[in-house]
């Protein structure tokens, strides 16, 4: 049996919202990043305090257990004698997207029941579709990520510095399931299967895609070039495509939770520039296909400190100013953090030159440089601050 370990940012978020029948819980992310290992956490922790089990049921929607649960119909019979009417009782519904139709089924259990309802979706626009209005301001969503470097630490850290451990997430991310102690041919043949499922379930088969050979170039092209500004006009001459293809393709990823958009803004004008960034939603996921580089490293190490602001709650937008580039503006509850991310300071031209763009903005708002090739906590004489990458990855920022 493999080692598990609770994710407290999640699991808080459910037990607030436990026992709110006037909400859906609805817990999407990309596929196995530990949806269902959570509601089963959450579901001993009921049992902990004396829920029975009759009063639960959990349905893996993408169990050939149910095969023959095709839409809200076969759900809504599925469920008729199994739910009831009135009392304490807890419906975990899982990998929900499966079934067509199944807001309908939700809203009825809502309107009919006193039942307490969790749902997940291995897809980022879950609650996009037009039969969503029936859950309007009725559900709370919980995104869910691959572990932080700080729950990666918790399971598979060993005593470890944390240096060390983090060469090996850098390398092959932070897929629960993914254990580098099974060996590199273990390793990679479960990220290839991983990303085959992504592709092919969850993006091939849900977008109709008729050239799944054109999606695979187009989803190779963006792991090449995370961080990278993506101008949907230039990929499509690159790649030989049609731009809306190509378009429609990019949402398509966001949509199987594969990469996030970070928009980019001119932060003097608020004026939005039409070449988004693109990261993905793991580095092992990404260097697994494609390889690392040393020019990736960079990158790479961008994409980690995106996803961990991600996780931390923060609106995150690129910007510019002026010519330059900062490469993280973060907003939460009303306040403003400038971000910036290298490898490290190799003399001291590239010290200015990592610096430049946070001594541009002249504002009292907090700004920090991340640094993979340091360890420590310093502050400059200007007031930026100086933090190595495990550092802030482990909540010292």
């Amino acid at each position: 049996m493999r080692n598990l370990i609770e994710r407290p940012s999640y699991m808080t978020e459910l037990n607030t919202f436990r026992d709110d029948r006037d909400h859906v819980k609805v817990i999407t992310g990309v596929r196995r990043c530990g949806k269902t290992t959570l509601l089963l956490q959450f579901m001993d922790r009921l049992r902990g305090e004396g829920v029975l089990e009759n009063e639960m049921l959990l349905m893996n929607l993408e169990s050939s257990d149910f095969d023959t649960i095709i839409d809200y119909r076969d759900l809504n019979a599925h469920l008729k004698d199994k739910v009831p009417k009135s009392g304490r009782f807890y419906l975990f519904l899982d990998e929900i997207q499966r079934v067509e139709g199944w807001e309908r089924t939700v809203n009825v259990l809502m309107m009919d029941t006193e039942s307490d309802i969790y749902i997940t979706g291995s897809n980022a626009h879950l609650l996009s579709t037009d039969l969503t209005t029936y859950l309007t301001g009725r559900y709370v969503e919980i995104r869910m990520l691959p572990l932080s470097f700080a729950e990666y630490m918790d399971l598979r850290g060993n005593g470890r510095r944390a240096e060390e451990a983090f060469r090996e997430y850098f390398q092959t991310g932070g897929f629960p399931g993914i254990d580098p102690d099974m060996g590199e041919h273990a390793v990679s043949a479960m990220l290839e299967d991983l990303h085959s499922s992504i592709v092919l379930r969850d993006m091939v088969s849900r977008g109709n895609v008729r050239k799944p050979e054109e999606l695979g170039r187009m989803i190779t092209y963006l792991m090449l070039n995370i961080g990278n500004p993506i101008e949907s006009t230039r990929v499509a001459k690159e790649l030989r495509m049609n731009q809306r293809t190509v378009e429609r393709y990019l949402e398509l990823a966001r949509g199987a939770c594969l990469f996030y958009r970070a928009d980019r803004y001119d932060l003097r004008s608020t004026a939005l520039s039409p070449t988004p960034k693109y990261y993905v939603v793991d580095p092992g996921l990404r260097n697994n296909s494609v390889g690392m580089a040393s020019k990736d490293r960079g990158r790479v190490l961008e994409n980690i400190v995106y996803l961990e602001l991600l996780r931390r709650g923060y609106k995150i937008i690129i910007g510019k100013w002026d010519s330059k580039e900062v490469d993280f503006v973060t907003e939460k509850n009303g306040r403003k953090a400038y971000w910036q991310v290298c490898l490290g300071y190799h003399d001291d031209e590239t010290e200015a030159r990592e610096l430049s763009p946070l001594r541009s903005i002249k504002d009292s708002n907090p700004k920090t440089v991340i640094l993979m090739d340091y360890s420590g906590d310093s502050v400059t004489d200007d007031g930026i601050r100086e933090l190595g990458i495990t550092d802030f990855l482990l909540g010292k920022e």
